[in-house]
């Protein structure tokens, strides 16, 4: 298992090198006009990918929003924020003591086929497709955003 504060700088560099900066101590970066939710997820004890979008996050993006998963060890997942839209919906929203208003997501991953499913922990029955990419393609794809 990986140290949570490992995790939560992992692949940092990527993003850094191009060009995006870090919001305060949040999951968000902005360059121009182009906003990251990025979380980092590693496998966790019961051997699951899950991560905590938060609701204040989400309304410090800009209209032009992604979210970039970075997984431990180097992969990536790379979407439109609007195409996983109905896994953030109200009806789905937890409240935390410490955290507010938040969506618990969590992934699947096949690392043969290089897909993912991204789902909803309250309501898993409804998953996002997407395609796992390497570090490689995920700065190539990133750097198609700016």
């Amino acid at each position: 298992m990986v140290d949570s504060r490992v995790t939560r700088d992992h692949n940092l560099d990527v993003l850094q090198a191009l060009g995006f900066k870090k919001y305060s101590n949040t999951t968000v970066f902005h360059k121009d006009r182009i906003s990251l939710l990025s979380p980092a997820v590693a496998k966790n004890q019961s051997g699951g990918y899950w991560f905590d979008v938060r609701k204040v996050n989400i309304e410090r993006l800009t209209s032009e929003a992604y979210l970039c998963i970075r997984i431990v060890p180097d992969y990536f997942v790379l979407e439109p924020l609007n195409k996983v839209s109905k896994l953030i919906t109200t009806e789905l929203m937890d409240n935390r003591p410490k955290s507010g208003d938040v969506w618990g997501l969590g992934l699947t991953f096949q690392e043969n086929s290089m897909t993912v499913q991204i789902f909803n922990k309250s309501f898993s029955s409804v998953k996002v497709n997407s395609r796992l990419l390497t570090r490689d393609k995920a700065i190539k794809a990133l750097v198609t955003l700016t």
